[in-house]
């Protein structure tokens, strides 16, 4: 497999625009990793220029300790999966898988072995003889799958191999994919703008914005250590709510206030709160729907007026409003609560998160050289 390392990496347009900026990162041999993030953040760009169908602007890119700058795509040892199937709709299934490697030469003997090993691996070896117009989406994408591990390359890229999809078979998918880097020990650079996706394939996951990397992480780092407040958003599902709290100090204590409602904060986040100077001042308070539940201290609470709720068998789902700001809680099953009630929320505070309203800068975030003398001291 591959070892993959950008270092500066950048691309600009003749029209002046910088879809990629300062892109450092380092990617482990076997290491599946997904860059993630909003549409136009420039995370498919970078998937292109590894993959050799962009031109690099600035920086260097290193693939098993070679420049590969000004290699050309088929000199990489890579292949990609595109949104698209990109297959062959006059070929079979077999002669889909087996197109790569005879325009590489490769042995007769040695192509319908390797054929017939992914196919079965796949669960697609019933389906060899098929042409792709009688094949389902999750099928097809078997197939571009397998057309890709037949030629056993270094390093896997894939494009949103599965947003055409629907969600069952994104589902059965992700699971597939994930045994397929298991059995094949691949390293993987996989594009998505699903969330969903990321946290449950990556090993690691580049969060991009603006063409710049926010932050790379475990998805468990990602969801409850996040670095700012756009990395909070983007990650988890439903999502983290925002409210703008005020700072102050009531009989001693240090609370949060928004609107009428009050939440206690520890004197450890007091004393932090008074080092860094925001007494009196304004913060966004993150609240995850999970961390919200019907029952808890009455001096911190919050009052929501239920606007829909979601009855989702495992869960519920209250949505609406605390002082006009939108809400949602994630509840127990149990939960009888109805649209046009008002409820007591009360939230997880050592879950909660803390963001400068300025900067979007995580006042609680933990950089990973202080986690071990942050968990010795406390």
């Amino acid at each position: 497999m591959a070892n993959v390392s950008l270092v500066e990496v950048e691309k600009s347009y003749e029209n002046g625009f910088q879809a990629v900026k300062h892109f450092n990162l380092e990617i482990k041999d076997g290491e599946f990793i997904i860059f993630v993030g909003p549409s136009g953040c420039g995370k498919s760009t970078t998937l292109r220029m590894i993959a050799g169908l962009e031109d690099i602007s600035s920086g260097e890119l290193w693939i098993d300790g070679k420049l590969a700058n000004f290699l050309e795509p088929g000199e990489r040892e890579l292949s990609m999966v595109f949104q698209s199937y990109a297959l062959y709709p006059y070929m079979s299934v077999y002669e889909n898988m087996a197109f790569g490697l005879r325009v590489r030469h490769t042995d007769k003997e040695e192509i319908d072995r390797r054929v017939h090993q992914t196919a079965k691996l796949l669960q697609i070896d019933h389906l060899l003889d098929r042409r792709p117009a009688a094949l389902s989406g999750g099928q097809k994408q078997r197939v571009a799958i397998g057309s890709v591990l037949v030629r056993q390359p270094k390093l896997f890229l894939m494009d949103e191999p599965l947003s055409n999809l629907d969600a069952k078979l994104r589902t059965q998918m992700r699971v597939e994919l994930a045994k397929i880097h298991r059995q094949f020990g691949a390293t993987i650079i996989y594009v998505t703008h699903d969330q969903v996706e990321a946290m449950t394939l990556g090993d690691r996951i580049v969060v991009m914005k603006a063409g710049e990397i926010q932050q790379v992480a475990s998805p468990n780092e990602l969801y409850n250590n996040p670095i700012n407040q756009f990395v909070a958003g983007f990650i988890g599902s439903p999502s983290i709510n925002f409210l703008t709290v005020h700072v102050a100090v009531k009989d001693g204590d240090c609370v949060l206030e928004f609107g009428e409602n009050r939440l206690a904060v520890s004197k450890v986040l007091q004393r932090k709160l008074q080092e860094r100077g925001y007494m009196g001042k304004q913060l966004i308070l993150g609240i995850r729907p999970e961390d919200l539940s019907a029952q808890g201290d009455a001096n911190c609470r919050l009052a929501m007026d239920v606007m829909v709720r979601e009855g989702l068998g495992a869960e519920v789902l209250l949505h609406g409003e605390v002082c006009s700001e939108k809400v949602c809680a994630k509840m127990e099953p149990g939960c009888t609560s109805k649209a046009g009630e008002s409820v007591w929320l009360y939230p997880d505070m050592n879950k909660v998160k803390l963001f400068d309203e300025t900067t979007g800068e995580n006042l609680l975030y933990i950089a990973a050289d202080r986690k071990s003398a942050y968990a010795v001291a406390n």
